[in-house]
């Protein structure tokens, strides 16, 4: 072999190794540059009903971002990403095909949990394929996190080793998702008090039949003399009678389309066996002045149901807010008790009794004629 030769041979293998190279480099790019799969929205919406819209999507799955699992690509293994990270595409995609953002629709919140992709090579031309989603529904109801449902699902797969249409398989899970948390609102709506939007209080006031011990406040029905059934417990007090009036509450709630109704059933009622009266002193006078006492009681509780109505009640926590104006209303009311005995004199005062007649009969009379 020659000098001109031997350069030729080592030229060409130069060629060679470097082709060699070029190609191990190509197949290495493939193998770690992922399979790009796109969501293309279908003009189609999939969701039947005008409830809600897509206020955002969380992605809470441990590795963030647009990769999503792994895919055989031209028989090699290949990581699998969306056009962009998970919560943007997935809020875009799910974003279309949900109704628009509309004050009126629940602005809903997803999380996903999990969702991935992931094949392997069976052999020639066999590809084995699982695929998951895990996502949670939710929506902030005066800033506080409510949660609704949840949807889970997984499939397995297989295919041959060719082109296959990753895109479609994808899209018919998180089809399924939305659809799924179409039904259950459907299902849930005027039923689980998560929905509700609002809150709605219903006053109902207990005027029904007396019991053995107790009379009802009622503008139909006055008290008598015979509903004084105690015995005075205060030797030595110059009181000539005394009433004991008090008020109570039972509360109750149920959904109703997108409210939660919450009745307050009002009790307001005299204990025949704690009122009494001296049988001197059982005249139309005395019994006045002691069913003054019984509707300054009914006044308050007007005053407690503006309180509520007015108030910063929330779904969230209405509980407390009506046992404090409760307790408040309850103190206001031996206040009011107070002041009209001390004003009247316990009802011997003449002129202060029929000023305060006149102020009380003419309040009942506004808070019946509002009803």
């Amino acid at each position: 072999m020659n000098w001109i030769q031997y350069r030729l041979t080592n030229k060409h293998r130069t060629t060679a190794l470097f082709c060699l190279f070029i190609f191990l480099n190509l197949v290495s790019f493939a193998q770690i540059t992922p399979e790009i799969i796109s969501l293309t929205r279908e003009p189609a919406s999939v969701i039947r009903t005008n409830k809600f819209f897509i206020q955002d999507v969380e992605d809470k799955r441990k590795v963030k971002g647009a990769a999503f699992g792994k895919i055989i690509f031209l028989g090699k293994e290949k990581p699998a990403s969306l056009a962009a990270p998970v919560e943007k595409e997935l809020t875009s995609y799910w974003s279309y095909a949900a109704p628009k953002k509309n004050a009126d629709l629940l602005p809903l919140y997803i999380s996903v949990k999990d969702f991935q992709i992931n094949e392997r090579r069976l052999g020639p031309n066999r590809v084995a394929g699982d695929i998951k989603l895990d996502v949670t529904f939710r929506w902030y109801r005066n800033m506080v996190p409510v949660e609704l449902t949840n949807y889970q699902t997984s499939a397995t797969y297989t295919r041959p080793e060719k082109e296959y249409d990753h895109q479609k398989l994808i899209r018919q899970m998180l089809d399924q998702a939305l659809i799924h948390f179409q039904k259950w609102m459907a299902a849930n709506t005027g039923k689980n008090p998560a929905l509700a939007r609002n809150l709605k209080i219903v006053f109902k006031e207990v005027t029904g039949q007396d019991k053995a011990d107790t009379v009802f406040y009622s503008v139909k029905r006055p008290l008598v003399w015979a509903d004084f059934q105690g015995q005075k417990s205060r030797p030595g007090s110059r009181y000539a009678a005394a009433v004991f009036t008090s008020f109570a509450y039972e509360g109750h709630s149920y959904p109703k389309d997108d409210d939660l109704i919450l009745q307050i059933d009002l009790k307001i009622f005299m204990v025949k066996s704690m009122s009494w009266g001296l049988p001197e002193a059982k005249n139309a006078g005395t019994l006045r002045h002691e069913q003054l006492h019984f509707d300054i009681t009914r006044m308050v509780v007007e005053r407690f149901k503006k309180k509520l109505e007015s108030g910063d009640l929330t779904i969230e926590d209405y509980d407390s807010e009506i046992q404090y104006q409760f307790i408040e209303s309850f103190r206001e009311m031996n206040r009011e008790q107070e002041a009209y005995d001390g004003a009247t004199g316990h009802g011997l005062n003449a002129s202060a009794q029929a000023e305060w007649d006149r102020k009380i009969t003419r309040e009942i009379a506004e808070i019946y004629s509002r009803q």
